[in-house]
């Protein structure tokens, strides 16, 4: 009684294809315009380790003939750690005595303030425009900015990527701030210093100078990589650090559905070594996460997808397991605040090993409102340290010249962080 009747799709013709095709080439040399808003939400305690973060770049990008992009990216940021009042934060520590070393619970101290039970610190906010110029070639990338430059602590910043002949060897340097807090990331006063008419010293702002080497192998079905790198860590007032760090992993695609996208999944190690432990918020510290052993290992998945031909979207993530191991460390570390470590039992951070499950989630999606514009959002969480992390965002992108409306590209997933693609992706 009942009669069905299905038409199926009229296919593109070959012509129709490269045509396409030779749209989307074209337009990936186009220029743009773009702008991001981002909030960063890392967990902690008010005035110490946590820290609310609203970052909004804008770029402006243009192709120089075929064989290059130059980009101009200007990135305004605020922090905020919170309030923290008195008594609302403890640490545990070492002191010494006749007999030895025990384990006492004291009023977390912030650089040279150790009455914070009584004695609440100041509020600190920090705010500024960084900003970068990158140069972009297909094989090779460089590019050199600054940090916020109203920052307690600011300085230049630096990044270098080199994949020769697009062979399997990829050669990366970089220079920037470490972000896990509003101390590593801008720098605080000492609050114990700070009266009606001085200002506490300043210590800080800390910037990881990074070289890397990856060697990659394989193509749209499965693959491998390994890689190595290390760092030299350097703030205000802050003990000098080196760390060394080792990833490998491999993926395979493992599911294709072609109305809808591609799921590729892997198995990922990852592991690091700091030299010396700055976790922590006195002076002379850096406030960033620095194990002295790191172990990671979990199972990332990728999932790329479209809905029609306007929508893309990516579903990047892992879970896993993680362990790190800290060290024992003087709370005050350098040389000048010997006195004050003596003052207070020579307190250490002690020894601590943590073993837990990870998990690391990010999405984002665009939109093509126009052949010129993309609008979209950004969504991530992750606990792949020792703190959970999530962001939110939004952005923005026009481009001169017309995008065509296609499943494969443009997808207008343009990264909001590091270098920018060489072609509008």
């Amino acid at each position: 009684m009942w009669t069905h009747i299905f038409r199926a799709a009229n296919p593109p013709s070959p012509r129709e294809q490269v045509e396409e095709q030779l749209r989307a080439i074209e337009g990936g040399y186009s220029g743009w315009l773009g702008g991001t808003s981002t909030v960063n939400y890392r967990s902690g305690t008010a005035g110490y380790d946590k820290l609310a973060a609203i970052e909004t770049p804008f770029e402006a990008a243009t192709p120089l003939g075929v064989n290059a992009r130059l980009v101009a990216v200007a990135k305004p940021v605020f922090l905020d750690s919170g309030a923290a009042s008195a008594g609302s934060a403890t640490i545990s520590v070492l002191e010494s005595n006749g007999s030895g070393n025990s384990l006492f619970t004291i009023p977390e101290p912030i650089g040279t303030l150790t009455t914070t039970s009584t004695t609440a610190p100041a509020q600190q906010s920090a705010v500024g425009i960084g900003g970068e110029l990158e140069l972009i070639f297909p094989h090779l990338a460089i590019a050199g900015g600054y940090t916020p430059s109203n920052f307690l602590v600011s300085t230049f910043t630096g990044r270098f990527q080199w994949r020769p002949a697009s062979g399997p060897l990829t050669f990366s340097l970089l220079r920037d701030s470490v972000k896990d807090s509003q101390l590593s990331y801008a720098g605080l006063r000492d609050p114990a210093g700070n009266t009606v008419t001085t200002h506490g010293q300043i210590w800080g702002g800390v910037v990881a100078n990074q070289a890397q080497v990856q060697f990659a192998h394989g193509g749209a079905l499965s693959g491998f990589y390994i890689s190595a790198g290390g760092q030299y860590l350097t703030g205000d007032n802050t003990l000098s650090n080196t760390r060394i760090d080792g990833n490998a992993g491999a993926y395979w695609h493992v599911l294709t559905l072609p109305e809808h996208g591609d799921l590729a999944v892997g198995a990922n190690f990852f592991g690091m070594h700091y030299a010396n432990n700055q976790n922590a918020f006195t002076f002379g510290m850096g406030g960033y996460f620095s194990p002295q052993t790191y172990i990671l290992a979990n199972v990332p998945f990728n999932w790329v997808g479209h809905w029609q031909t306007r929508w893309h979207y990516t579903l990047i993530g892992s879970l896993g397991v993680q362990a790190f191991e800290q060290a024992s460390t003087p709370l005050w570390p350098l040389a000048a605040q010997k006195a004050l470590e003596v003052s207070q039992g020579n307190p250490m951070l002690p020894a601590l090993t943590s073993v837990g499950a990870s998990y690391d989630l990010k999405s984002e999606v665009a939109y093509q409102v126009s052949p010129h514009l993309f609008a979209g959002f950004n969504v991530a969480a992750n606990n792949t340290r020792n703190y959970n992390f999530s962001s939110v965002g939004f952005f923005l992108r026009f481009t001169f010249r017309e995008q065509p409306s296609a499943v494969a590209a443009p997808t207008g997933l343009f990264p909001t962080d590091g270098l920018r693609p060489f072609t509008v992706p």
